[in-house]
């Protein structure tokens, strides 16, 4: 509608560019309301749900699984590090993180391992990247285990490029979340099962 708007007002070249300019804000926008998702097991299964869908869902003390189901780039980098700084508590002394839109409770129970849901980041750049890496040492400064899960192939290598094998080691990097779930489990010295389906 926009570019029949500005096609028959304007003319055939401008109103193609007006579309197009108004499309890539539309996307810019949808990515700059996306929500961090806390997940929770549900009750019976292996499987790993949104926390708001359901007040059923199992949470592990001093384990906190998000999923950021949006690409990562200069765009979104100051969003993805305020939200994940609400939920694993990094914020700087003396200064407030401000809440973001999401679970309505936060854990009680220092958080010893997270688990980073990696399925829809679908596309990462330089910057987003760099945000990940920094992410990652400021876990281990803070003494949280930092695992990644469901990495597309595309995104792993850009995060490789930024350096994060100098910060995480292989064995922090997951094909499901199921996987990493239960590896968190096992060094939270928690009883839970070792075998894991894959949620496709």
């Amino acid at each position: 509608m926009v570019t029949w708007v500005a096609v028959v007002t304007l003319s055939v070249d401008l109103g193609l560019a007006v579309g197009v300019v108004f499309s890539m804000m539309t996307v810019v926008c949808r990515t700059q309301r996306v929500q961090c998702l806390a997940l929770g097991l549900a009750e019976g299964t292996e499987l790993y749900r949104p926390l708001r869908e359901s007040h059923k869902f199992l949470q592990v003390p001093g384990l906190c699984i998000l999923s950021y189901p949006t690409p990562l780039y200069f765009g979104t980098r100051g969003q993805f590090r305020r939200i994940l700084e609400w939920h694993l508590g990094l914020g700087e002394r003396g200064k407030e993180t401000p809440k973001p839109d999401g679970p309505p409770d936060a854990v009680a129970e220092p958080i010893r391992v997270v688990v980073l849901d990696c399925s829809g980041v679908t596309f990462a750049d330089a910057a987003g990247a760099r945000e990940v890496v920094q992410l990652a040492s400021r876990c281990r400064d803070a003494g949280i285990h930092l695992l990644l899960a469901q990495c597309n192939a595309s995104v792993m290598r850009t995060l490789t490029w930024a350096g994060l094998l100098d910060t995480v080691t292989p064995e922090q990097l997951f094909v499901s979340v199921q996987d990493a779930a239960a590896h968190a489990l096992e060094r939270l010295e928690l009883a839970g099962p070792k075998t894991c389906t894959v949620w496709v």
